[in-house]
C-alpha cells in the first residue's frame, strides 16, 4: 500500500510539472513587457527631461542677457542723468553771458559815441608829440599815424579794432622810452647811421664816422656833437649789440654841452 501511494505521488508531481513551468513562463513574458514598457517610459521621461533642462538653459541664456543689457541700459541712463545735469549748468551760463551781451549790446551806440572823439584826440596828440619831439625814425612814425588816421574814418573796420590799433600804436611810442636803438636812415638822399636814447636823445653820424651830431630841441636843429664822435661810435655799437653794454658818456642837448657849429 504504501508502494502505491508512493508512484502515484510521483506521478501526480510529473503531471503537475509541466503545468508549473508554463505559468512561471508566462509569469516571465509578462515582466519582460512591462520592464520593457518601464524602460520605455523612463526613457521617454529622460528625454523630455533633456528637452526640458535645454529650455531651461535657454532661458537662463536669455535671462543673463537681458540682465547683461539692463545694466547697461541704467549705467546708459545714469550717465545721460549725469549729462543733461551738466548740460543744464552750461545752458543756465549761456542764457546769463547772451543776456550780458544783449545789455551790452543795448549800450553799445553810447560807447561808441564816447570813443570814436577819444580816440581821434589820441591820434591827434599822438601826431603832435612825434611833430613836436626828438625826430628818431620819423618816416615810420608819421607813417602809422597816418594809417591810424585813415583807419578811423573807414566804416568796414570795427570800433574795437579802431581802439586795439590805436592802443597798440601808443604802446610803440611807450617802449621807445624804454630802449636804444642803432639804424640808418637817408635824409634828402644822404644816409647817416643813428643812435636813439631813449626818448631823451638821438644822434647821427656821416657814414664815414668823421662828423656826428645830437638833435637839439632848445634851437630844432642838428648840432655837433665835436670831440664826443668816439662816444657816440662806441655807443652806437653797444646798441647793434656788437660789443658787450658799458658806461659810456654822451652828451644831452643843452648849451652848456652843445658848440655853436650849424647843423648838417
Amino acid at each position: 500500500m504504501k508502494t502505491g501511494w508512493l508512484q502515484a505521488g510521483v506521478v501526480g508531481l510529473l503531471l503537475a510539472g509541466p503545468a508549473i513551468a508554463s505559468d512561471e513562463l508566462s509569469l516571465a513574458k509578462i515582466n519582460t513587457a512591462e520592464f520593457n514598457s518601464a524602460t520605455a517610459v523612463v526613457g521617454q521621461a529622460d528625454r523630455e527631461g533633456a528637452n526640458t533642462q535645454a529650455r531651461i538653459n535657454q532661458l537662463d541664456d536669455k535671462t543673463r542677457a537681458l540682465l547683461d543689457e539692463t545694466r547697461k541700459t541704467l549705467a546708459k541712463a545714469e550717465q545721460l542723468g549725469l549729462y543733461n545735469a551738466q548740460m543744464a549748468t552750461i545752458i543756465a551760463n549761456q542764457e546769463d553771458e547772451l543776456s550780458s551781451i544783449q545789455a551790452q549790446l543795448d549800450t553799445i551806440d553810447d560807447t561808441e559815441e564816447g570813443v570814436l572823439p577819444l580816440m581821434q584826440l589820441m591820434v591827434e596828440q599822438l601826431a603832435a608829440d612825434i611833430n613836436a619831439g626828438v625826430p628818431f625814425l620819423s618816416n615810420e612814425r608819421k607813417t602809422r599815424v597816418a594809417v591810424l588816421t585813415d583807419m578811423l574814418g573807414r566804416a568796414d573796420v570795427t570800433v574795437s579794432e579802431k581802439f586795439r590799433r590805436v592802443l597798440e600804436a601808443l604802446q610803440i611810442e611807450v617802449d621807445y622810452g624804454r630802449t636804444i636803438e642803432a639804424y640808418r636812415e637817408k635824409v634828402q638822399g644822404i644816409a647817416y647811421d643813428y643812435l636813439r636814447i631813449g626818448r631823451v636823445a638821438i644822434y647821427r653820424q656821416a657814414l664815414d664816422g668823421s662828423q656826428a651830431w645830437i638833435w637839439n630841441v632848445n634851437s630844432d636843429d642838428w648840432q655837433s656833437v665835436g670831440s664826443n664822435i668816439n662816444h657816440i661810435s662806441l655807443a652806437r655799437r653797444v646798441a647793434e649789440q656788437s660789443i658787450a653794454p658799458q658806461l659810456i658818456t654822451l652828451p644831452l642837448a643843452s648849451p652848456s654841452v652843445i658848440s655853436d657849429e650849424g647843423g648838417q
